[in-house]
This record gives C-alpha cells, sequence and structure tokens, in this order.
C-alpha cells in the first residue's frame, strides 16, 4: 500500500469515523467528555514533556500494568498519560489513577494537534499498533517512538507482507524500538522490514507474565460444581450454553459463570439463555446466587479477576471462533489451568508454553467442552496440580518488564 492510497482509504472512513467519535462522546461520563477527541482535542489537564502511552483496550491496559509500574518508578519526575480506543480501555485507565485521553485517529492534523499539545518525551505503544501517519509525524517532531510487548500473528504476518508494502516499511523505520514478545515475533518483524537495523527490534518476552496477583474479594458458589466462561465473543456463547445444558444433565446443581468481552451484549446473551430455558441472574443484580440460578450473567467489568480467585475449572473465550482467543496468564497467575477452543493465534507462544507443561486442555467443539469439564469435576487434584504447573510456567516467563525499560532508557538517552 502507498501513503495516497492509505490518505484516500482514510478519507472514505471519514463520516463513519466522525459518528463513532460523537458516540463515544456521548457515552463518556459527562466529567471526561471531550467534543473531538479523536480528531485532536485533549482535556486541558493533561501534563506536557510525559511519556505518552498507548493501549488500545481493557486487555492491554491490563497488560500494561507492570510496565506502568516500572516507568512511574524509573522516571518517578516524568508524568505519564495513556491513551485508549475503547471506553472499557478508558475506565480500566481511570481505575489505576491515571490521566486519559482517547487516542486520534490516523489523520495527520490530529496526530499532530496531540504532539504539539502534549510535548512528550517519549511514546510507547503497546502491542501492534502500527499507524503510518502517527509514525510520520512522531518522527517530524523529534518523539522517539518504541512499540513494546509487539506480536504478529501467522495470519496478521501473511496480511502485513501482502498488503505492507512500502508503507509499512516506511512507518516501521520511522519507529526507534520494537520490543516482542518471543523470538518467532522478532523474526517476522525483522521479514518484514529489512532494511531497519535488527539491533532496533528485540526479543523482551511477553510483558503480560509480569502481571501481579491482585488482591480481590472473596466470592463463593458454595458447594456447587461451578465453571467459568471467560471473555467470550458472539457465536460462542450459544456452543457454551449448550454445552452447560448437557452438565446439568448429570449435574443439576452446575453453576455457569459467563463473562462476556464486551458486557454491552448482556441483552443479546440473555436471550440466549432464555432460549434454552436456563434460569439467568445477572452480576449487577448481585453476586449472591440463588440456588435455582443455573448461569450468572457478568454484565460488568472488572470482576473477571474476583471469579479466577475463586473458581478452578476456566474456558477462555474468543478460541471456539475466530477471534484468536485471550489472555491464559491472568488466570495462571492464581495458579488455575484452562481450557481453551483450538484458535488462539493471538497467544499462541503462551499457549504452546503451557501445552508443553501439560497446563491447558483444548476443546474443538462444545461436546469437548462438557467432557474437559467434566473430567476437572471428576479428578479436581488433577486439576489443581495442571493449575500448579501453569503458575510455574507464569514464575519461569517473568522479567521481560525490565528487559523493556532498560531498552526504553536507551533510546531515551539518545533522544
Amino acid at each position: 500500500m502507498s501513503l495516497w492510497a492509505y490518505r484516500f482509504a482514510l478519507g472514505l472512513a471519514l463520516p463513519w469515523l466522525i459518528f463513532d467519535a460523537l458516540r463515544r462522546y456521548l457515552r463518556a461520563p459527562g466529567s471526561h467528555r471531550v467534543l473531538g477527541a479523536q480528531f485532536g482535542r485533549i482535556p486541558d489537564d493533561l501534563p506536557a514533556g510525559s511519556i505518552w502511552l498507548h493501549a488500545v483496550s481493557l486487555g492491554e491496559i491490563r497488560a500494561a500494568a507492570s510496565l506502568i509500574r516500572a516507568l512511574q518508578s524509573r522516571w518517578p519526575d516524568v508524568p505519564l498519560v495513556v491513551s485508549t480506543m475503547t471506553e472499557t480501555g478508558a475506565q480500566a485507565a481511570r481505575e489505576l489513577g491515571l490521566r486519559h485521553f482517547y487516542a486520534p485517529f490516523d489523520y495527520a492534523f490530529a496526530q499532530r494537534a496531540v504532539l504539539r499539545r502534549l510535548r512528550p518525551k517519549l511514546i510507547v505503544v503497546m502491542e501492534t499498533e502500527l499507524w503510518p501517519n502517527w509514525a510520520r509525524v512522531a518522527q517530524a517532531c523529534g518523539v522517539p517512538m518504541a512499540v513494546v510487548n509487539a506480536r504478529l500473528s501467522d495470519r496478521s504476518f501473511r496480511r502485513y507482507r501482502r498488503w505492507g508494502g512500502t508503507l509499512l516499511k516506511q512507518t516501521l523505520n520511522r519507529i526507534g524500538l520494537i520490543c516482542t514478545q518471543s523470538s518467532d515475533d522478532q523474526a517476522r518483524f525483522r521479514a518484514l522490514a529489512p532494511d531497519v537495523m535488527h539491533e532496533r527490534i528485540i526479543d523482551c518476552g511477553n510483558i503480560k507474565f509480569d502481571v501481579a496477583k491482585p488482591e480481590v474479594a472473596s466470592w463463593s458458589a458454595g458447594a456447587r460444581p461451578v465453571w467459568l466462561a471467560a471473555s467470550t465473543h458472539e457465536g460462542e456463547e450459544s456452543l457454551l450454553l449448550d454445552a452447560h445444558r448437557y452438565l446439568l444433565a448429570d449435574h443439576p446443581d452446575a453453576l455457569l459463570v459467563l463473562a462476556p468481552r464486551h458486557p454491552e451484549r448482556a441483552q443479546q446473551v440473555l436471550s440466549l439463555m432464555s432460549s434454552r430455558d436456563l434460569n439467568a441472574q445477572r452480576s449487577s443484580m448481585g453476586l449472591r446466587v440463588d440456588t435455582k440460578t443455573q448461569v450468572l450473567l457478568v454484565d460488568q467489568t472488572g470482576l473477571l479477576m474476583q471469579f479466577f480467585a475463586a473458581i478452578e475449572v476456566i474456558f477462555m473465550g474468543g478460541s471456539l471462533v475466530m477471534t484468536g482467543g485471550h489472555n491464559p496468564i491472568e488466570p495462571a497467575v492464581f495458579g488455575r489451568a484452562v481450557l481453551s477452543g483450538p484458535n488462539v493465534h493471538n497467544f499462541r507462544a503462551v499457549f504452546r508454553l503451557l501445552a508443553e507443561r501439560d497446563a491447558v486442555r483444548m476443546a474443538e467443539d462444545a461436546a469437548d467442552v462438557v467432557a474437559a469439564v467434566e473430567s476437572a469435576w471428576a479428578q479436581p487434584e488433577a486439576w489443581r496440580q495442571a493449575g500448579a504447573r501453569a503458575h510455574a510456567v507464569v514464575q519461569a516467563n517473568r522479567g521481560s518488564t525490565a528487559r523493556v525499560v532498560d531498552a526504553l532508557d536507551r533510546i531515551l538517552s539518545r533522544s
């Protein structure tokens, strides 16, 4: 793709992006509303001379927690500001006490307006947000940019290689540092941009392994057999609800805690439950479940850690559909092995490590989910041992955050 083709695509997208910006403005809490936020307007109270950390959504904010603490510790006198693209990410940033704004769409005028207002010392981008105009404007303004915890799935690599062309190579050449999650990711980035100096693309490991085990409120379903389906997506809940109906035949007191990735889909998921005659309760109505409740629907953010701590049998969503899976490290921190569908290309390296230690169970369909849950309930000690092995994988792979911050220190000292 050329720069002109990219600009043309942005022009075509402008009406939809204006609508999206207005929608987010109306949905934001009153005290956090900024009209035109995605077109370069940012809150007046954001400090200049900061480190600008960009994390797209809730998952990236969670993953960045250890990095945020490390940045604040290494540069205590440099303010930190965080941008996200989603409302759930914004809420998570505010809950961490961070100064937040919505990231601008990738129009040069919008990126330039934010950079002139913030005058950041450094831009740190979580995972793989490769925006050509952002990188170009940042370089023109003399602001170093780093992409950390970077990853490229097989599918993304093929797509970038086919369609990226000159524009992608130019963008990668403008980024001062790329810290990848694995040696496989490092090799893919180097293959995409052979002209980029290889010392700028380094394997630092996955900072998600550095997540701290949080203190959470206790929750219990009592003596009932319970399982959790976390971060599920459209097309997946119907399969999992069918699996739960099968489980209820042999375990009539069984409870499924179902947590959609996007809680705003709660009404849609409730309709699926109703069509299957399942007795449901929403978490927003209280976490203490009635004995007749068969499914607890988590329609709020911020509760997953509490359930990871309380429930031993966990299915990680986004994996029975083509989303690519979600982070199995978070339950592993609590000593939980996970069940997963086959589509885990977003976390391929992590699942490979877990599989090598027999700390994950893969399921191809709803029938496999039923069999896995039944097995975990029938042999709880064996499942707990698998959870202990999952926790050991996390412990063995810590330390990435320190390597990332050391690398960032080097590019800051050069700027």
